[in-house]
C-alpha cells in the first residue's frame, strides 16, 4: 500500500488509542512540570517494557529488550505550552507569560487552569466587550496586555487560594469525540505522539521474540522551549537510529496552498537534509510492509522539533521524523485523527521489528 491509499482501522484500535490519548491530556505537563507525566507514562508503558527509567530532568525512557548490542530509539515530547503567573496586583487580577509558543488571541476570552499549591484553581482570561473596546484595541492582542481573573476582591484572596507568582498555568480544555474518528483538545502537541510510540511499544511487546535490538521508548521535556530534553537524551542514550514522533500543520481553509498533508491519510514521513535517508527509506518501507497510508511531507530546511536536537549529538545520530497531522496546532481545540495515530504505531512497530 502506497501514497494516500486508505489502511483499514479497527474499531478497538480507534477506541485503545482514544483512551491512551485522553489519558495523557488530562495530565497537565507544561514545560517545567513533566515530572507530573511519571506516574500516568509508568502505568501505560509498565506492561509492555523492560524497565522505566526517569532522569534528572524528568526525562522517561523505558526499554525493551535492553541486553541486544544495538540500540534504536521512539522519541516524542510530554511537555505542553502553557503560562506561568507573573505578577498579582492589589485588586485579585494576575498577569501571565508564555510558557512555549503562543498566539496571544488564543488565550484571550478563554478558560484558564493555575497548577497553585494548594491545587489547580479556574480562572479566565478577561476581555473587553465589543461595546466598550477603543479602535487601538481591536489591534494585535498581546500577551502583556492579558490578565486573569479568579474571582477574588484582592490579593489576599488570591494568595488564600494556593496561587502566587511563579505558580505554571494552562487552558481549561477538555477532551471530546468529533465525528467519525477525529478528536478535539490541547496538547495533541505531542501527546498524539507520545501515544503512538506507546501502542508501538505495545505491538512490539506481542512480538518480542523477533526483536533483535534495543527499543527505547523516550518521553522528552522542554521541547517546547528550544528542544532541550531532546539534547540531553541524544547525548545519554547516542542510539543507532532515531525516529522523532511529533505533529505536523493538517490543512485547512485558511491554509490551502501552504499546507499540503491531510488529517486521517496517515501519518507523515519527513524528507530533507535533516533525516537520514537510509532511515527515511526504512520507514517508508515499514509503513508498505503492514500496509497502512503514509504521506510525504517535503522539509528541505528542517524543522524545530526534537529531531535536530538528537541528529547532531555526540558525533551524530541517524534520525528520521515521523509527525502526526494536526489542526489548529498551540491552541485549545487541536484537532486530529485517531487512525493516523493507530497507522504511526504500526509504523513504528514494523520499523523497529525489521532492524538488525
Amino acid at each position: 500500500m502506497g501514497l494516500g491509499e486508505s489502511g483499514e482501522v479497527k474499531k478497538e484500535e480507534i477506541e485503545e488509542a482514544c483512551e491512551l490519548l485522553r489519558k495523557l491530556v488530562e495530565v497537565p505537563t507544561v514545560t517545567g512540570t513533566e515530572a507530573k507525566a511519571g506516574e500516568i507514562l509508568k502505568e501505560l508503558l509498565s506492561p509492555y517494557v523492560d524497565d522505566f527509567q526517569t532522569d534528572e530532568w524528568f526525562n522517561h525512557v523505558s526499554r525493551l529488550n535492553p541486553e541486544a548490542k544495538r540500540r534504536i530509539a521512539f522519541v516524542a515530547h510530554i511537555d505542553q505550552i502553557g503560562f506561568m503567573i507573573k505578577s498579582i496586583d492589589d485588586e485579585g487580577f494576575l498577569k501571565i507569560e508564555q510558557v512555549g509558543g503562543w498566539d496571544a488571541s488564543v488565550p484571550y476570552g478563554q478558560r484558564i487552569l493555575i497548577l497553585g499549591k494548594k491545587g489547580p484553581v479556574l480562572g479566565v482570561v478577561g476581555s473587553v466587550p465589543p461595546h466598550l473596546r477603543k479602535k487601538e484595541q481591536s489591534k494585535e492582542i498581546k500577551m502583556e496586555d492579558l490578565f486573569v481573573d479568579v474571582g477574588a476582591e484582592n490579593r489576599e484572596e488570591v494568595e488564600k487560594l494556593g496561587i502566587e507568582v511563579g505558580n505554571y498555568a494552562l487552558l481549561s480544555s477538555g477532551f471530546s469525540r468529533l465525528s467519525g474518528t477525529r478528536v478535539t483538545g490541547m496538547a495533541f502537541d505531542d501527546k498524539a505522539g507520545v501515544a503512538s510510540i506507546i501502542l508501538a511499544a505495545r505491538r512490539v511487546s506481542e512480538r518480542k521474540g523477533d526483536l533483535k535490538v534495543e527499543l527505547d521508548v523516550v518521553a522528552t521535556v522542554q521541547e517546547e522551549i528550544g528542544l532541550r530534553g531532546a539534547s540531553m537524551i541524544g547525548y545519554k542514550l547516542k542510539p543507532d537510529a532515531a525516529i522523532v514522533v511529533d505533529v505536523t500543520h493538517a490543512v485547512t481553509p485558511p491554509t490551502k496552498g501552504k499546507v499540503e498533508i491531510k488529517l486521517g491519510k496517515g501519518p507523515a514521513i519527513a524528507v530533507g537534509p535533516v533525516y537520514h535517508p537510509t532511515i527515511v527509506e526504512k520507514l517508508r518501507s515499514a509503513a508498505e510492509e503492514v500496509g497502512v497510508p503514509y504521506q510525504i511531507e517535503p522539509s528541505p530546511r528542517g524543522t524545530g522539533t526534537d529531531t535536530w536536537a538528537i541528529q547532531v549529538a555526540r558525533g551524530g545520530v541517524k534520525t528520521a521524523l515521523l509527525s502526526i497531522p494536526l489542526r489548529y496546532m498551540h491552541s485549545g481545540v487541536e484537532v486530529a485523527d485517531l487512525s493516523d495515530i493507530v497507522h504511526a504505531s504500526k509504523i513504528l512497530a514494523e520499523f523497529a521489528l525489521s532492524m538488525s
